[in-house]
């Protein structure tokens, strides 16, 4: 089924949202933050030349907390996306809106649904984007914290890979996108249809 000229608009105005919000809300936030990291690191050297000296160990578990709760951040983040956007999750709340409990719907009637895809994509990549700039200020805050830069920009690297993630699920987002608007997403009557 070919998509019109409206539908077509409709997804390229999608996917220029989601590239937008990838690199303003996620890139942007963190290439803020390391430059607020330098600085902070560049201020807290100064001061550190006349302080004592904190043990390694206890720099190590200040480390690893933070790293625990970027970890978390990441796991959630990645749980979330695949529970709102799961193809067939999203067919399943398609062909019910349509009214799929009591009768078959159509195609069409299905893809007049395909608003809900739309907003649980747009939805889950918001979450996302904003999980991946609390990753950065957990490693601002642990440089705020004391810990050396090294450590916050393994932290950062963390965020800046979770977005990474974030982008490589673009792809999937277009095709679970083109589905709905074509009323093609899957269900669980397609398989019940598919024993019989």
């Amino acid at each position: 089924m070919e998509l019109s000229d409206e539908e077509k608009r409709k997804l390229s105005r999608m996917r220029s949202r989601l590239r937008r919000v990838w690199l303003m809300g996620g890139l942007g936030p963190l290439a803020i933050v390391l430059l607020l990291m330098i600085g902070i690191s560049g201020v807290a050297a100064e001061q550190e030349a006349g302080s004592a000296e904190v043990s390694q160990i206890t720099i190590e578990r200040k480390f690893k907390a933070v790293l625990a709760v970027s970890a978390l951040l990441f796991f959630v983040g990645f749980s979330l996306d695949g529970r709102w956007t799961d193809a067939e999750r999203l067919g399943e709340r398609t062909y019910k809106a349509a009214g799929g409990n009591g009768f078959t719907p159509t195609r069409s009637q299905l893809a007049a649904q395909a608003h809900l895809a739309f907003s649980s994509i747009d939805s889950s990549v918001t979450a996302l984007t904003i999980i991946g700039v609390v990753m950065g200020l957990v490693a601002l805050l642990a440089v705020l914290s004391g810990l050396a830069i090294t450590y916050g920009l393994q932290l950062l690297v963390l965020a800046t890979i979770y977005q990474l993630f974030i982008f490589s699920r673009h792809p999937y987002y277009d095709e679970v996108l083109e589905a709905a608007i074509r009323g093609e997403l899957p269900s669980s009557k397609d398989k019940e249809d598919g024993q019989e």
